[in-house]
């Protein structure tokens, strides 16, 4: 069996396989970096339609109005489709 012209060993005195090993490594540690990536991007979205909560506090401010009786129920109606559009 020929082991090449160093016995088999590479450079910096390791076996030729444990190069392999570190390609391997280089490359989950890739794939791990993608996933957490697009893992972040994903899940750490916030809501783009509302991104202070303006939306909720006009809903509660309408339903104040509403409560207090300064608007009727038909102008509750309509000013809450606008905001939840």
């Amino acid at each position: 069996m020929y082991r090449g012209w160093n016995g088999g060993w590479a450079s910096a005195g390791l076996p030729v396989w444990a190069h392999w090993g570190g390609i391997v490594m280089g490359v989950l540690l890739l794939a791990g970096l993608i996933v957490a990536i697009v893992a972040i991007v994903r899940f750490g979205k916030t809501n783009r339609r509302d991104p202070d909560g303006a939306m909720g506090r006009g809903l509660e401010i309408i339903e104040e109005r509403f409560a207090r009786g300064e608007i009727d129920a038909d102008t509750f109606r309509a000013m809450k489709a606008e905001l939840t559009i």
